[in-house]
């Protein structure tokens, strides 16, 4: 029997007027319809593309909005002096007005995708409107490019339930970013453009530009800052890909992955995917960047003692900013190997791999102040050819445990697994390996290393 209190709130509840009943039901539907779908497809990335495989050195430029005749050639006129490729997301009503600047576009090897038939938020958009949006923009789009497209990007990147559904029923894949210009407000702000690029620039990343819309004159800001953008960038050795590479970069990665793992047990495998969450959370929190397919790295202070030359010259003092490298999980099998051909691939691949870390010491601000890199690692075979100091370290309880940790994940990632561990396999001496940044500029500064990014994306054209 309800007491006094509940049969008041429900007598309350009930009294309602009729309208105030119908304002909740309909802002209800309202939040289902489109609020929780930007929740799901934005926020948390549920079926979108915000970046490509985060261990290849690649960047895919996109610029939303066009094609203006007052800027949409001065940005293809750029992207040509620099070969590069990048991907235009058109809005389709102003595409059908600017044919010649789609053709331009798809002649010069850029991906054309569309942005919506008409500019509008999926917020503001009702389920009919929204369906033929998407339907019309992939048919103009087709029809001017004659060529299938299988991406979308949704003006301001907002979503609605009927969008989504539809954009799965057209067979395309909505596109994001993981990088923004943030390139549509008046004024001169062309410097300001370039360094939220450039800082923000990692491998595998969408950068979120445009040619077109925003305030007046705004695209004349991207415009200016391109030029420096694409220079900063090239020196990083980062190729330019399109959106549609980007993907297919992306799923090659995941597949290589997935057949490595495949023929572990079902155990191991479930570890090593609850494990990634850790290591998303570590990577967050210890600011740890990406560098290519074989090499993590975080900036922290050298607190292992000073080091001197034979003739005494101080090379590394203590307190100094250092560059603590970390490996790839996919890279451990490539250096914990007793196959010596797949120990000299991976040998390779570390060369080409701190040619990246040396243009990163270079020409990233953030890394000026560098005088040292190192790792504490299992993985330490042929560091020495590669002109690192390798030395032993002490066995201190906080190395003797190090040593167990770096135990775990080489026997949670190689395919021998940890059985490799009980039966005494080698590595396994736990040692550091460092080298001074004049050094690592010596050796590495001035290599031409195969571009794998392009290789990945395919040919011009």
């Amino acid at each position: 029997m309800p007491t006094t209190s509940t049969a008041a709130k429900a007598t309350a509840v009930s009294a309602l007027p009729v309208w105030l009943w119908v304002i909740l039901v309909l802002l209800t539907l309202y939040i289902l319809y489109a609020p929780l779908a930007e929740l799901v497809c934005k926020l948390l990335g549920a079926g979108t593309l915000k970046r490509s495989a985060p261990t290849e050195r690649v960047i895919a430029l996109t610029f939303d909005d066009g094609p203006d005749p007052r800027y949409t050639p001065k940005v293809l006129d750029i992207l040509a002096q620099h070969d590069a490729r990048a991907t235009f997301f058109v809005v389709g009503e102003r595409a059908v007005q600017h044919p010649d600047l789609i053709r331009r576009m798809v002649a010069e090897g850029h991906q054309v995708a569309p942005h919506a038939q008409r500019h509008v938020h999926a917020w503001l958009t009702g389920p009919v409107r929204s369906w033929r949006n998407v339907a019309e923009a992939k048919r103009t789009v087709e029809s001017l490019t004659d060529r299938r497209v299988t991406q979308f990007r949704p003006p301001w990147g907002g979503f609605n339930w009927v969008q989504r559904f539809a954009l799965a029923r057209l067979g395309m894949t909505p596109v994001l970013w993981s990088v923004r210009a943030i390139d549509w407000h008046a004024g001169d702000h062309a410097a300001a453009i370039a360094r939220r690029v450039t800082d923000g620039a990692h491998p595998g990343a969408i950068v979120l530009c445009h040619d077109a819309g925003g305030a007046e004159g705004a695209p004349l800001n991207t415009i200016r800052a391109l030029p420096e953008i694409l220079a900063h960038l090239t020196r990083l050795n980062y190729t330019f890909v399109t959106v549609e590479e980007a993907a297919q970069i992306r799923r090659r990665r995941k597949e290589q992955a997935r057949s490595i793992r495949a023929g572990y047990p079902w155990g191991r495998r479930l570890l090593i995917h609850l494990w990634s969450g850790i290591e998303y959370l570590f990577t967050t929190v210890h600011h740890v960047r990406d560098v290519n397919s074989v090499f993590r790295f975080g900036l922290v202070r050298w607190w292992l003692g000073e080091r001197r030359d034979q003739d005494g010259r101080l090379l590394v003092r203590d307190g100094a900013m250092a560059l603590d490298i970390h490996f790839q999980n996919d890279s451990v099998i490539s250096f914990a190997t007793e196959n010596p051909r797949v120990l000299l691939r991976g040998l390779r691949e570390a060369r080409e791999g701190f040619h990246d870390i040396a243009l990163t010491l270079m020409h990233d601000p953030r890394c000026r102040d560098v005088d040292v890199v190192f790792a504490i690692t299992l993985i330490n075979k042929g560091m020495d050819m590669l002109g690192f100091h390798v030395e032993d370290l002490p066995p201190t309880f906080t190395n003797r445990f190090l040593k167990a940790y770096m135990s775990f994940l080489l026997g949670m990632h190689h395919p021998d697994g940890f059985a490799r561990l009980r039966r005494g396999a080698q590595p396994i001496d736990m040692k550091l390996m460092w080298m001074t940044r004049e050094e690592l500029f010596e050796r590495y500064g001035t290599l031409t290393p195969r571009r794998r990014g392009a290789e990945a994306a395919g040919p011009k054209g």
